[in-house]
């Protein structure tokens, strides 16, 4: 069955994009929307290391790999249940080490998705998006840590459709013009 991954750095809206797109789509295939990092944050909470979901980027490497790799296994599982699926995941994770490959090259290898979406907005709709959300505690960041980001999860991408053969979307998500977005990417699926 297809499996599209999603990805957008916090603040991009791409959940808000999946949610909209689905809403307009009528008929078709139904697709079930699995949260890469709900997945994650269930393991770690399960283990008792993490509290709070934003937590998970504080971890160390090895053991942020480690979870991410019981989670790929739990959504390789439901793939294999003839389920359409969108992952909503993050490109790239920004850790104090560096940034983090979200879909490593073992975890591409077991979930083969089929197409790949990157969200993007401009970084002062990034800012603005992120300071009026109170339901998480995110990292500070400034317009060319934004830009960088997003350079970054656009050069990720790129290998990640290079090691898979799955193309790679870019939509657009700008503030006033969720509809637009929504609309490119139900036409997608």
């Amino acid at each position: 069955m297809t499996l599209v991954i999603v990805t957008g750095m916090p603040g991009s809206g791409s959940s808000t994009v999946i949610k909209e797109a689905l809403n307009l789509k009528e008929g078709g295939q139904k697709y079930r929307v699995r949260n890469y990092g709900d997945v994650m944050y269930e393991a770690a909470l399960d283990e008792g290391i993490v509290r709070m979901r934003d937590e998970l980027r504080k971890l160390s490497v090895s053991k942020q790999r480690e979870i991410q790799l019981h989670a790929c296994d739990k959504i390789a599982e439901w793939r294999r249940r003839d389920e359409h699926i969108i992952i909503d995941t993050h490109c790239t994770i920004k850790t104090p080490e560096g940034y983090l490959p979200g879909l490593p090259e073992y975890v591409l290898r077991k979930l083969n998705p089929d197409l790949f979406v990157l969200i993007e907005a401009k970084p002062e709709e990034i800012i603005e998006r992120r300071h009026s959300d109170k339901t998480r505690k995110r990292d500070v960041e400034d317009l060319s840590d934004i830009e960088e980001h997003q350079f970054m999860n656009r050069a990720m991408s790129t290998v990640y459709s290079c090691l898979t053969g799955a193309a790679v979307k870019i939509i657009k998500n700008h503030n006033g013009r969720l509809k637009e977005a929504a609309e490119e990417f139900a036409r997608l699926l």
